[in-house]
């Protein structure tokens, strides 16, 4: 008995696709390098059609298991060239497991004073990973919730692809 041939088909990206293609990959690529492979969370959210309202607050969930060690905490952004500030003002809300709230206001440099984007670029979308605090310990163990609030005075804040956060162990000493 003779088999049948199997068909295969390929759709390849349209050329002009392409660049964007690769921008969000090597995007995304960079992020999820730039975090340590132990890190309890890394992970970012897109902001709709790149405009943050203030009524979009991504949340993140952490489970802390071990409140011996001190952790880097970190916010994960991503811009693209349509921002148009040198800084991006967040509020960063913490839930605890006994859902004691707590907020820090944090500011974010995105570019220098001559205009320069301070982050890694890819065509038109620049990444930053910044740490806000770099030696954190829980209070307690269990699951916290993160949540991104963005504190400018626009909104939508228009240019603005990605938020999210970044929280690895820090080494042992």
């Amino acid at each position: 008995m003779v088999m049948p041939l199997m068909e295969t088909t390929f759709k390849f990206i349209k050329p002009g696709k392409s660049v964007i293609f690769l921008m969000l990959f090597f995007s995304v690529a960079s992020i999820i390098v730039s975090c340590r492979n132990d890190a309890l969370k890394d992970e970012f959210k897109p902001v709709p059609k790149q405009s943050w309202n203030y009524n979009f607050v991504p949340s993140f969930d952490v489970k802390v298991v071990d409140k011996q060690i001190s952790y880097r905490l970190k916010v994960n952004v991503r811009v693209t060239a349509d921002y148009k500030y040198a800084n991006l003002f967040i509020l960063m809300h913490q839930v605890s497991p006994d859902k004691k709230r707590q907020t820090k206001r944090i500011e974010l440099r995105i570019a220098d004073k001559d205009g320069r984007w301070l982050g890694k670029g890819v065509g038109s979308l620049y990444n930053y990973q910044i740490t806000y605090d770099k030696d954190y310990y829980f209070p307690d163990t269990g699951t916290y919730r993160y949540e991104i609030e963005q504190n400018m005075r626009d909104s939508p804040l228009r240019g603005v692809s990605d938020v999210g956060i970044c929280i690895e162990p820090n080494k042992k000493r």
